[in-house]
C-alpha cells in the first residue's frame, strides 16, 4: 500500500485530501468533543498516516502539540509547507506506522487516523495496534476513519468494527458514526466510511 500511495502522490491523485466542507465540519465537531472541558494547550496528539497534514495543522491551530507520521516523503513535504503557510508548529516524521516506537516517543493523549489503518493487511494491523498502544497514555483516545470492507479496485480494503477491535485489543470503541459524505461521488461514496472513537483501557 505504501508503494501505491507513493505513485498516487507522484501523479497528483489524492482523493483522500479533498476539502469537503461537510466532512471537515464533522471532523471539527469530533475535535470539539475531545477538547470539551479542557483548557488549551490540550497535550500531545499523533496524526497516524498524516498524508499532507490537514488534520495535523487543524489540531495545532486548536492548541495541540502535534506529531504527524507518514511513510511517503512527498506527502510530508507538502505537510510541512501546509504548516508553514498556516503559521503553526507540527513535527512531521517519516516513519512506518507499524514501527512507531522507533521514530516517536510517547506518551500521546490523542491520536487520529484518517484512512491509514483500513489499507493495512492483517499482520500490519496487529503491529499498528501494538505500536499505537506503546506510544499513548492509558487515558488516550483515538479517532479512526475507515471504509467498510470490500473489493474496490485501487481503494483500500476497508475495515469493520470487529476488525478494528481485533487489532486494537487494548482499546474500546466508545462511539461510531457515518462519515458525512453528502458531497462524495463514485467509489468513495459507496464505501460507507465511518468514524470510530476508541478509548485506551
Amino acid at each position: 500500500m505504501s508503494l501505491a500511495y507513493r505513485l498516487l502522490y507522484r501523479v497528483g491523485f489524492m482523493p483522500w485530501d479533498a476539502k469537503d466542507p461537510a466532512s471537515l465540519h464533522q471532523m471539527s465537531a469530533l475535535f470539539d468533543r475531545e477538547e470539551r472541558g479542557r483548557p488549551a494547550p490540550f497535550g500531545r496528539a499523533l496524526d497516524v498516516g498524516c498524508g499532507t497534514g490537514g488534520p495535523s495543522v487543524e489540531l495545532a491551530r486548536r492548541g495541540w502539540q502535534v506529531t504527524g507520521v507518514d511513510a511517503v516523503p512527498q506527502a510530508l513535504r507538502r505537510a510541512r509547507e501546509r504548516a508553514r503557510e498556516a503559521g503553526v508548529e507540527v513535527e512531521f516524521v517519516e516513519a512506518d506506522v507499524t514501527r512507531l516506537h522507533d521514530h516517536v516517543r510517547g506518551s500521546f493523549r490523542f491520536a487520529i487516523d484518517v484512512g491509514c489503518f483500513h489499507g493495512l493487511d492483517d499482520d500490519q494491523r496487529r503491529a499498528y495496534g501494538r505500536e499505537l498502544t506503546s506510544v499513548t497514555r492509558v487515558d488516550a483516545a483515538l479517532l479512526l476513519m475507515a471504509f467498510s470492507p470490500g473489493r474496490r479496485g485501487p481503494l483500500p480494503r476497508g475495515a469493520d468494527r470487529a476488525g478494528i477491535e481485533s487489532a486494537l485489543p487494548g482499546w474500546q470503541i466508545t462511539d461510531e458514526e457515518p462519515l458525512d459524505i453528502s458531497a462524495a461521488r463514485g467509489l468513495a461514496a459507496k464505501a460507507s466510511p465511518r468514524w470510530y472513537r476508541l478509548a485506551r483501557v
